[in-house]
């Protein structure tokens, strides 16, 4: 038959048509291909490849390296024999790299999803640890003076610091972990007096005896303890209050002598008695251990342990709405009657402020004395 000529356009039409289709069909094919081999690529590197090779990043301090090799492992092998110990490896490149939030959250998934895991202490130890140095772009440890800092990721590390010691007491991180909870807690009264001093540079003597005596009631354990005695016999001098400054003094006199001249007059700001902060020794944050080997014993080198888990063990830390301002006008029922063993003298005007930093102090009201009893009796220790 004679081809018409309509008809060859129309095939023409439709073969140009099949063959665009099939040009573009393959170069997408092609794209997809070359995108699905380097997945493939990836997901068919071995698991134990992958944990080696993390390892060696780890070693030469490539955390970032490290985390994309540990990530790519649990994800491709959720369930397999590395993953556990993956998570745990991750969690210290992330502290190493100064990532303290992300450490402290891989933590808190570990104790998660893994709480029968051998090394679970190891992650309530990170979570802490991690904690204790507060936000990625927060103060590093001891590049200033904790009492002047935020103190929110302090009460949250003591807190993970308390679960972990609580609840494996034999664990090789609980002596560090009770030495961490020794030293917020101390950080957290000389806050008190931090604000306490401030007050009293600009003669607010009643604000600083507040300050002063929260600390002995909130925080008897401390080693703030002999600094709030003094503050309060010297506050109570210069308001008058002669009596009362002479009891305080007498407590310095048999507990605390090296706070008192040998004029009988009130040494402040005694840097020679704050000897608390040298007495911690705080272990390095190292990896966790390999399955199957036993737990590294940690770089506790402080007190006998047994005995640092304890004393750990009983402190506790007031309420985070405990230096609210409706908290400061009284003492709650419950603690108005706290007796540390100094036969501290109890004076009924005195109001307890709440915790904070200098800077918080700052906005505070300074309480005018009113119906003071200058000759109220005062129970001494027994000699």
């Amino acid at each position: 038959m004679r081809p018409v000529g309509n008809t060859f356009i129309k095939l023409s039409s439709l073969t140009l048509l099949a063959l665009s289709v099939n040009l573009v069909g393959c170069q997408t094919f092609k794209n997809l291909t070359n995108k699905d081999a380097e997945t493939i690529e990836t997901a068919q590197k071995s698991e134990q490849s992958y944990y080696r090779d993390a390892i060696t990043q780890i070693d030469k301090g490539r955390y970032t390296q490290a985390i994309e090799d540990l990530t790519n492992l649990r994800t491709f092998y959720p369930t397999g024999q590395f993953a556990e110990q993956a998570l745990l490896d991750m969690m210290y490149a992330q502290y190493a790299s100064g990532s303290y939030e992300t450490a402290a959250g891989s933590a808190d998934q570990f104790i998660r999803l893994y709480p029968s895991n051998p090394q679970v202490s190891y992650a309530y130890y990170v979570r802490g640890v991690a904690n204790m140095q507060g936000s990625s772009e927060g103060i590093k440890l001891f590049k200033t003076n904790q009492a002047k800092r935020d103190t929110g990721y302090l009460r949250l590390a003591f807190a993970n610091f308390q679960e972990l010691i609580n609840k494996y007491p034999n664990s090789p991180y609980a002596p560090d972990a009770a030495q961490r909870m020794l030293f917020i807690y101390n950080q957290f009264a000389q806050s008190e007096l931090t604000a306490a001093n401030w007050y009293i540079k600009r003669d607010a003597y009643v604000a600083a005896a507040n300050r002063a005596k929260w600390t002995f009631q909130y925080y008897p354990l401390s080693e703030s303890v002999p600094e709030a005695i003094a503050i309060l016999a010297y506050s109570n001098q210069q308001l008058g209050l002669k009596d009362l400054a002479n009891d305080y003094k007498t407590l310095l006199r048999i507990n605390y002598p090296n706070w008192l001249t040998a004029d009988g007059r009130v040494k402040l700001n005694t840097k020679a008695d704050r000897t608390w902060l040298n007495k911690l020794t705080f272990g390095q944050l190292g990896r966790s251990t390999m399955p199957g080997a036993s737990l590294a014993e940690g770089q506790y080198n402080g007190a006998t342990k047994t005995q640092v888990i304890y004393d750990a063990a009983k402190l506790t830390l007031p309420a985070a709405n405990a230096g609210s301002a409706t908290s400061r006008a009284t003492l709650s029922p419950a603690r108005s009657g706290v007796n540390i063993g100094l036969g501290l003298p109890e004076n009924t005007t005195e109001q307890v402020t709440g915790q904070g930093s200098a800077s918080e102090a700052a906005t505070d009201a300074v309480v005018e004395p009113q119906n003071t009893n200058p000759t109220r009796r005062t129970t001494l220790p027994n000699q």
